[in-house]
């Protein structure tokens, strides 16, 4: 039996998890505000130099021009195979039916550093040059199960029932689809888009591999001037990044709610 005080324990223990899992993220947000021309914590005075600067650098915003571009793009192709796989593997039984859905989920047990450098060979063995087109099909395969898990969730969700009572009164599939259940499981869709579209942009591993000079996303711009310089403008480009995410993760709990996607609630 659970007491109160065992209670108060283990909220105490998950509020310390979030903290430490937070603080890191937090740190660099607040050395991004320094006015030092060097990386130190805490920071000596307050500033915004650093997030001017980074607005002023060329080379960081055709990054994040590209790396938008490529997420839009690998978030919609993601989301459209995501649903028509979900809708397969929920609505039909078949044989391999439980095969095809762990094949589908692979790519999340592989490390990134692995799973980009074994696309790459396959690439490079078909020909197929290293460019923005490599890059969103890596984007693609990464982001896929994600959207197969969140629209899996809320096509279980809805009541099959309606689709029957639709095609019973002489609508189409199509028109199913379109009139009833796409927007029954919209807000999973929703979070598939959003994301598909977060770990796109925030991609390092598989872009790292696939990217060239002149297709260079945002997180391997970051990479890249890491190792060759130590000054805070690259704190202002974290933060933006962050808050980027945070504000796309809120959509997603306002459209659906995260522990809903997980069958927390």
């Amino acid at each position: 039996m659970i007491t109160a005080a065992m209670r108060r324990c283990l909220g105490a223990y998950a509020a310390l998890v979030c903290l430490l899992a937070v603080l890191p993220v937090l740190i660099i947000v607040i050395e991004s505000f320094t006015a030092s021309d060097y990386v130190v914590f805490p920071p000596s005075g307050f500033s915004v130099k650093w997030y001017v600067e980074s607005l002023q650098r060329e080379e960081f915003l055709d990054s994040a021009l590209l790396s938008l571009w490529v997420a839009v793009i690998a978030s919609v192709v993601a989301t459209a195979l995501g649903t028509l796989v979900a809708l397969a593997l929920v609505r039909f039984r078949f044989p391999g039916r439980r095969v095809l859905q762990s094949l589908f989920m692979a790519p999340l047990s592989v490390p990134g550093i692995i799973f980009g450098l074994a696309l790459l060979q396959f690439l490079a063995s078909w020909g197929v040059a290293r460019d923005m087109t490599a890059v969103i099909v890596g984007h693609v395969i990464i982001a896929l199960p994600f959207a197969i898990r969140f629209v899996t969730v809320a096509l279980i969700g809805m009541v099959a029932n309606v689709e029957l009572a639709a095609q019973s009164l002489g609508a189409s599939p199509w028109v199913v689809f379109r009139r009833v259940t796409l927007p029954l499981i919209r807000p999973g869709v929703v979070a598939s888009l959003v994301f598909a579209f977060i770990l796109s942009f925030d991609d390092v591993a598989v872009s790292l591999f696939l990217a060239t000079p002149g297709t260079m996303t945002l997180p391997v711009r970051i990479y890249v001037y890491i190792d060759q310089n130590y000054d805070p403008l690259i704190t202002a480009v974290s933060a933006i990044v962050v808050m980027v995410a945070f504000l796309a993760l809120g959509a997603i709990e306002r459209t659906l709610g995260i522990g809903r996607l997980f069958g927390l609630r």
